[in-house]
């Protein structure tokens, strides 16, 4: 899931930094990112810190105190980290001053460390975090990140529809299957109806932009599914939350795939739409995404207990999931 963002954290006294974490984590949530925070403790006695390092395409900054325990030292253990995490940026703190962190880190040969002060390490991280993050406010990032999370979100789907079909058609699996084919074979004639009339009126500019169809349907299917074991169902806001999932996901999901970016007013936006694309709006389309990730997983769980099956296995999906572009290329409306 490309909403995250990964910190990989040196520290020999972790009590002594939850303060820091618990505001940099905050402010990443607010910019509608999920934190994922590994934290490694440096203490004597302890295994060599670097063992079994995550990729680098897995952690986009690295945190490093100066002062580790051990008998590590940080600007040392810094220039070994940067053989691993050559491009990725990282922040080098202590109560030294920041000068003499600087000197360490020159001394050591190493580019791309921040060097802040213990007592301004929250907000100088936040404020480096933030920068970062500028480039996902920009159109052809924003894409990629609706594209990803909606290819994940859509993998979610199918799994409830898995799990929820022991529940509905126990002893005739088959006539599950015919009631989603029929839904289908009836939703692809009416959408060649559809686009009949779009040939008889000559509409090429409504036939070069017709998206396919999929996501909406499994969508419908599984509210018909569930309305049918409504009285089981105890936590009543998951289904209420998947009741915005056409607007919320299926709606900026098909946007972002086929309407062209445009200037408006000095602003960017999506042509045909008059919403154009400021810091909060993107904020909160991830915040939404963020938000039927959590749904779809409670929903999971919650029909894997119905089915008494264990629910740390039926919530895997949403962790295992790792699908690129391709079904949003080849079938972008899902």
């Amino acid at each position: 899931m490309h909403l995250e963002y990964r910190i990989l954290w040196f520290e020999d006294q972790i009590e002594n930094i939850r303060p820091y974490q618990f505001n940099i984590s905050n402010a990443i949530s607010r910019l509608g990112f999920n934190p994922k925070i590994e934290t490694r403790e440096v203490i004597a006695g302890a295994k060599d810190p670097l063992v079994d390092l995550p990729s680098s395409r897995d952690i986009d900054l690295v945190i490093m105190d100066f002062k580790l325990g051990g008998g590590y030292d940080g600007a040392s253990l810094a220039k070994r980290l940067k053989v691993t995490y050559r491009d990725t940026d990282m922040v080098f703190y202590s109560s030294e001053s920041p000068r003499d962190l600087r000197r360490l880190i020159f001394e050591q040969d190493i580019d791309g460390v921040f060097c802040f002060h213990r007592t301004t390490l929250s907000d100088r991280t936040i404020g480096l975090v933030q920068s970062q993050l500028r480039k996902m406010l920009d159109l052809n990032h924003m894409r990629g990140i609706v594209m990803a999370a909606t290819s994940d979100l859509d993998q979610a789907m199918i799994e409830c529809l898995e799990r929820i079909q022991p529940l509905i058609n126990s002893d005739d699996k088959g006539e599950f299957i015919r009631g989603i084919g029929a839904k289908v074979s009836g939703s692809l004639r009416s959408k060649a109806d559809q686009i009949d009339r779009l040939v008889e009126k000559g509409r090429l500019d409504k036939l070069l932009r017709e998206p396919s169809f999929g996501a909406a349907l499994r969508l419908s299917i599984l509210q018909d599914e569930i309305a049918k074991i409504s009285d089981r169902i105890s936590e009543v806001h998951l289904v209420e939350r998947l009741a915005l999932y056409r607007d919320e996901v299926i709606g900026p999901r098909n946007d972002f795939a086929h309407r062209r970016a445009i200037l408006e007013n000095n602003q960017l936006v999506l042509e045909g739409r008059d919403q154009p694309f400021t810091q909060d709006s993107m904020i909160t389309l991830r915040l939404k995404l963020l938000s039927h990730f959590d749904n779809l997983s409670g929903l999971i769980s919650l029909l894997a207990e119905l089915s008494d099956l264990p629910a740390g296995q039926a919530s895997e999906v949403l962790q295992e999931i790792k699908e690129d572009l391709i079904d949003a290329i080849i079938n972008p409306d899902g």
